[in-house]
């Protein structure tokens, strides 16, 4: 993110790693892909959900599932933003700027 130097990028790679992280480093914003290995991201976020100093961080789904009934879900559940692969970069960084 080398067009937004004040953002540090933490890296997961599984949901259980990424849930263990956020508890850690406490991030003002969370990207969640939906599909990963171990958990899935939907899971992964009802989880965050379950752990008080997780809850409130915001959540903006990653992925390739563009059907209007997945971006309904999701954002039923809770996550701020969704945003689907191929990303839109001008969309990506404009979600990421509301909570930066």
């Amino acid at each position: 993110l080398s067009c937004r130097p004040h953002i540090a990028l933490i890296i997961a790679n599984n949901g259980n790693s990424g849930i263990e992280m956020a508890r850690q480093h406490l991030p003002d914003l969370i990207l969640m892909d939906i599909h990963m290995p171990e958990m899935d991201g939907l899971t992964a976020f009802k989880k965050l959900h379950e752990i008080e100093e997780t809850r409130n961080i915001p959540v903006i789904a990653l992925t390739a599932d563009a059907m209007d009934s997945d971006v309904k879900k999701a954002m039923k559940m809770g996550f701020n933003s969704y945003i689907t692969k191929p990303i839109n970069i001008s969309q990506f960084l404009s979600s990421i700027d509301r909570f930066s």
